[in-house]
């Protein structure tokens, strides 16, 4: 039997690499006009071996499971808005589950590149390699935050 409804292609790894620097630009931007308009904000790290464990779940298990969730599930869910609509909405509840104004801020431009990258490549690793990059940045920030403190 024939298929009515056919499946866009996925799109070729050198392709999806494109959108990983498309995206990284666009976040690059993004954390570059955060820093220099959002306040910035302090947050304790904890101490010892609950450091570690803060590092895994911060800059590794946070950023992958957000990603599946968001521009995985929400973003594929959301479909019926079309495209924009779906980025757009998954982006606002992203945004919406972090902490201070400054964070959803951040967060709900995060929210939109990567979505936009996550639809253009037809997948969520551009976002996933991107956010926990970002994650480990911050976390070192804090780090050497800590250090001068």
């Amino acid at each position: 039997m024939k298929r009515l409804i056919r499946e866009p292609e996925k799109p070729s790894f050198p392709a999806q690499c494109r959108v990983l620097a498309e995206a990284a630009v666009l976040w690059a931007l993004l954390a570059a006009g955060a820093l220099l308009l959002l306040p910035a904000e302090k947050t304790a790290l904890p101490e010892g071996a609950a450091l570690a464990w803060a590092a895994l779940r911060i800059c590794l298990v946070t950023p992958l499971a957000e990603e599946l969730a968001f521009r995985g599930g929400a973003l594929y869910l959301l479909q019926p808005l079309g495209g924009a609509g779906a980025v757009v909405v998954q982006a606002v509840i992203f945004a919406a589950l972090h902490g201070s104004w400054t964070a959803r801020a951040y967060a709900l431009g995060m929210g939109l590149i990567f979505g936009w990258a996550a639809q253009k490549a037809k997948s969520v690793w551009p976002g996933s390699a991107l956010h926990i990059i970002n994650n480990c940045l911050v976390f070192a920030a804090r780090l050497a935050e800590r250090g001068m403190g």
